[in-house]
């Protein structure tokens, strides 16, 4: 359930819209694929991709792409597969070690564990080649499960985690990171102001709203609470209807370098 409406204060070229967010993971790769489909882009990097590349191997070798995939963890690209170029590097921090032009720079809940997010959207920006796109899929404050991740202390967000997600273990390839939610936020008209003072244009902003139906994100204690989870899907579909940015659950967003700066 999808609403095409634009905010009143959002500039005409970028397209926002509204869903639930259990529609998210699944427009979002597609919504990926299809760029890295485009026959001019050629050269692809995803950020925080450690142990779970978002591509798969067969993919990128039909598609003839040179994929890059980079994380701050040397453990966590380990357990990717050979076949990627890894590069470990913190692309958050003023200087560091990836250089030259992608046509593609994307990542997966990525950008809620990085301290600054100005910083990392900028050597982003410069790393794409004109006319390049970035994209990246993230939780969003304020959301009251994220806010609470967000203040208590990583221990005991750890341990909460885990006793609703087992399957996060650390050794395991789902492991529990530092949480920051640096810019991470609905599609408000400030949020949009924050990546256009980077020279982004931002043609895309998605926010979807709710938990049920996304395992991910600890829908499985509401479905053991019927009434529970009757409500939270009612209230839901009720915020799609009527979206505030500033409740959204989840958001994607597709942003572009302009051919000429």
């Amino acid at each position: 359930e999808n609403i095409g409406q634009l905010d009143a204060s959002t500039p005409s070229s970028t397209n926002v819209w509204y869903a639930l967010s259990s529609q998210a993971d699944e427009s979002y790769r597609r919504t990926i694929h299809e760029l890295a489909s485009l026959p001019t882009v050629n050269r692809i990097c995803e950020i925080g991709g450690g142990a779970n590349p978002a591509l798969d191997v067969d993919f990128v070798r039909e598609q003839g792409i040179d994929y890059t995939v980079v994380d701050v963890s040397a453990a966590e690209l380990e357990k990717a597969p050979a076949d990627y170029n890894k590069v470990r590097t913190d692309i958050s921090q003023t200087t560091h070690d990836l250089d030259g032009s992608f046509d593609l720079i994307f990542s997966m809940w990525c950008c809620e564990h990085v301290r600054d997010a100005a910083t990392f959207h900028q050597n982003i920006f410069k790393l794409l080649a004109p006319g390049g796109r970035s994209m990246h899929l993230f939780p969003t404050l304020y959301s009251p499960p994220f806010v609470l991740n967000w203040m208590m202390p990583e221990w005991l967000s750890e341990r909460l985690l885990l006793l609703l997600q087992p399957h996060r273990e650390p050794e395991g390839d789902h492991g529990k990171f530092p949480a920051y939610y640096s810019w991470c936020r609905g599609p408000s008209k400030g949020q949009l102001r924050r990546f256009e003072s980077l020279g982004y244009q931002v043609d895309e902003y998605a926010a979807f709203f709710g938990h049920s139906g996304n395992v991910a994100f600890g829908s499985g204690y509401l479905n053991r609470i019927p009434p529970l989870r009757l409500l939270h899907e009612w209230l839901s579909r009720a915020m799609v209807r009527c979206p505030s940015p500033w409740l959204s659950t989840l958001s994607y967003m597709v942003l572009s370098r302009p051919q000429t700066d």
